[in-house]
């Protein structure tokens, strides 16, 4: 399989992340033929890319007819036979080692056999899932952070029996979808991004238990400064910045002093068993009354175009 000889994709799931997967790639060109087990499934994935894509219009980033033309390329189905003339297929379901497994079990011999297999595994190992796969050489995570049609990265993970040849497929491809590629050249769990985001998730869970901040202390923190600054310079440029002498300083002392929690903070075990998952729940760290969740979302999302369009201003 060549770059240019991938024309159709193949989407399995239609929640949220399967949404904006198959919107990316209609929006790119792309046929997409978006498998879901069920029509209401589909039809509410269908609402969401039109809402998503209202975004996009609001910020001059797509145009009507051009929203429309990416929905003509959306071919919405339950059938699994439908995937077989995909050159390219990517599977958004539940983050569940077994029903990952059992859905390639049955998904992969509907398959051309020279298809690009993907999961869209956001840390489950990919050579694991691969169990399940009788050509695990083409077989390989394509991670998207969510909102996927609004981050511009995608991850692509390389598992022990992945060819370095899908790999480098799967670079070209990110790249025409207008993604920054990050190869993940080892397949460890949670990957790049969702190491580095559990690594501070461990630490202000920590820093909570502790009585040193409160959430929203601990959220403030992020998003005055740490979010904002690390969407221009990483961590190692930072480091680069301020002088590794003082980082390497630094670390001396503060390395020690971080958390070594192998689990979730008591605190969050506790919301979790009281039934406080967050806004699906109604409350969590924070209290969502209805509406309130969506709200905070549309917020985000403007506030991310406005960042991501700024950034491409100071690229250029």
């Amino acid at each position: 399989m060549e770059i240019a000889h991938i024309t159709q994709v193949g989407v399995v799931g239609a929640g949220t992340m399967g949404a904006g997967i198959a919107e990316l790639f209609a929006e790119a060109g792309y046929a997409v033929i978006w498998y879901n087990r069920s029509a209401a499934g589909l039809q509410r994935g269908l609402a969401r890319v039109r809402s998503n894509q209202q975004v996009l219009i609001q910020h001059n980033l797509l145009t009507p007819a051009d929203a429309e033309a990416a929905l003509a390329r959306l071919h919405p189905t339950h059938d699994l036979e439908a995937l077989a003339s995909v050159q390219f297929v990517t599977e958004s379901v539940a983050e569940d080692l077994a029903v990952k497994r059992a859905v390639w079990a049955t998904l992969e011999p509907h398959c051309r056999p020279d298809a690009i297999l993907t999961t869209d595994s956001s840390g489950l190992p990919i050579t694991a899932i691969a169990t399940v796969i009788a050509t695990p050489a083409r077989f390989a995570g394509f991670h998207f952070p969510n909102p996927p049609q609004l981050l511009p990265v995608v991850e692509i993970i390389k598992g022990d029996g992945t060819a370095d040849a899908t790999c480098e497929l799967l670079l070209a491809l990110a790249r025409r979808l207008h993604k920054h590629p990050i190869l993940v050249r080892k397949d460890v769990p949670g990957f790049v991004l969702n190491r580095l985001n559990n690594a501070l998730i461990r630490e202000a869970l920590y820093l909570i238990q502790a009585g040193i901040a409160t959430p929203a202390d601990v959220d403030c923190a992020v998003t005055n400064c740490l979010g904002i600054r690390w969407a221009f310079t990483g961590p190692c440029q930072f480091m680069d910045l301020v002088g590794l002498d003082l980082a390497h300083a630094i670390n001396t002392y503060v390395f020690p002093a971080l958390s070594d929690m192998h689990g979730p903070s008591n605190e969050l075990r506790a919301l979790v068993a009281a039934g406080k998952l967050g806004a699906k729940s109604g409350a969590g760290f924070y209290e969502y009354p209805a509406g309130k969740a969506q709200s905070i979302i549309d917020d985000r999302d403007d506030k991310l175009l406005k960042l991501l369009q700024l950034k491409a201003q100071a690229a250029t």
